[in-house]
């Protein structure tokens, strides 16, 4: 099994449930849902990045140095066709691993040690929305699924309640996070986000990686 990868690194988790916690990275290269604000747009292209075979990329991987958790992210994993067994060896190789998908597709494997970071977007994002939302009920049946949805200017907002509502979200799996390439813009968001989060019982996500390093590659 050969994957396209983007990257791979060693860094902290700068967002979801798991923020602050040491973790090994796997970007994976390849994604066509165009978000406008995305920050990681080398790895939208199918051809770029490195085609690396499954040995290869475990060995590469355990070379960057221990961490509890495995990150797998993209690019959109799930648009990869490897996806499944890629995952069934992660929770063979690490203590805990987590998926950050938009939800394109449903779960791909189960498995009590991996998490799944769903980040469904909101009709400002792309004009692919509605296909991230089309596999919601299967990712509610996902126990360990997070729903982590970005938020930026008006209307995200109203949008990001009225979807929730639609969707019957579980407030306690419900993560709002600022969009924003700069501390600055992450802060003035976060604070319209902080009263949304408590009226609803929803958790306010971090960006950890951009309030320390900015906006930059391999963190």
């Amino acid at each position: 099994m050969d994957l396209r990868l983007a990257e791979a690194f060693r860094s902290l988790q700068g967002d979801g449930p798991s923020a602050g916690t040491p973790a090994v990275f796997v970007r994976l290269q390849g994604c066509d849902i165009g978000c406008r604000w995305c920050d990681t747009r080398y790895s939208w292209s199918p051809a770029g990045g490195d085609a690396v075979e499954e040995e290869a990329l475990w060995e590469r991987l355990r070379a960057l140095g221990p961490a509890p958790l495995l990150v797998v992210t993209g690019g959109e994993p799930l648009q990869h066709s490897g996806i499944e067994r890629l995952l069934e060896r992660a929770v063979r190789e690490w203590p805990r691993a987590e998926v950050e998908t938009s939800g394109i597709g449903p779960p791909p494997f189960r498995h009590e040690r991996l998490a799944y970071n769903v980040s469904p977007k909101l009709p400002s994002a792309t004009e692919r929305w509605r296909e991230t939302w089309a596999h919601v009920q299967a990712w509610r049946a996902e126990p360990r699924s997070t729903f982590k949805l970005v938020v930026g200017d008006p209307p995200d907002a109203d949008d990001a309640c009225r979807l929730i509502a639609q969707h019957e979200l579980p407030a306690e799996r419900v993560m709002l996070m600022p969009e924003g390439l700069t501390d600055e813009a992450v802060r003035r968001h976060a604070a319209t986000l902080a009263a949304l989060c408590t009226e609803h019982g929803w958790r306010l996500s971090p960006r950890l990686h951009v309030w320390i390093w900015g906006a930059k590659r391999g963190v």
